[in-house]
């Protein structure tokens, strides 16, 4: 019977090993897709808190509050913040100076999207991180904000962003967490340690 455990146990450890870091896709400069690595994405809605309100999350329009830490100053494209990238108008925030943000996730998060922009017009160097995936990667500050999507079947926690320079960040959408299939080679692993199993448990 403890065999049968054992078995049972590494069942369980390779399928969460299978997928164990979120992915993350590089969006670019164009307009966030509805549908990011095959998850329908839902985009968030106009803030309507007044503008250069210090803020330290926003509403998720699945319910819950995405965190910011540090806080946040509330701007608009055109209203305290100059540009952007693919003609987006909307609420963004500003980092008053701080060089990282950490974004917290509500629960049952499994996919998140969000543009950053730096302050100086200029291109400086972004490193965005969650869960053990990161990336960096160039953005320009005269109007090339660029966006990036994190996805975890598992749940997302935090999503970290940090430069050399102050930023803007926003423009976000969110999916809830998806059903989990596991890959094919995960799959063949599975059924080996399962088999495993019935045969230590057949000799016990």
């Amino acid at each position: 019977m403890k065999k049968m455990l054992i078995a049972l146990t590494l069942v369980l450890a390779a399928a969460t090993m299978a997928q164990a870091a979120p992915i993350l896709i590089d969006l670019g400069t164009a307009a966030p897709p509805a549908v990011i690595g095959g998850v329908t994405m839902a985009a968030f809605p106009a803030d309507g808190r007044p503008l250069m309100d210090v803020v330290t999350g926003v509403a998720s329009p699945l319910g819950g509050t995405v965190g910011f830490t540090p806080s946040a100053d509330h701007r608009v494209i055109g209203g305290g913040w100059a540009t952007w990238s693919h003609g987006y108008t909307g609420d963004v925030y500003y980092t008053m100076g701080a060089t990282s943000m950490t974004l917290g996730m509500p629960a049952g998060t499994g996919a998140f999207y969000f543009y950053v922009e730096p302050n100086p017009f200029s291109v400086f160097s972004f490193t965005v991180s969650s869960g053990g995936t990161s990336g960096v990667f160039s953005v320009d500050g005269s109007g090339g904000a660029r966006g990036f999507a994190f996805i975890d079947p598992l749940g997302l926690g935090t999503i970290t962003i940090s430069s050399d320079v102050d930023f803007a960040f926003g423009e976000f959408g969110i999916a809830g967490r998806q059903p989990t299939v596991p890959e094919p080679g995960s799959s063949l692993v599975l059924l080996g340690l399962g088999l495993a199993g019935l045969a230590w448990r057949k000799r016990a």
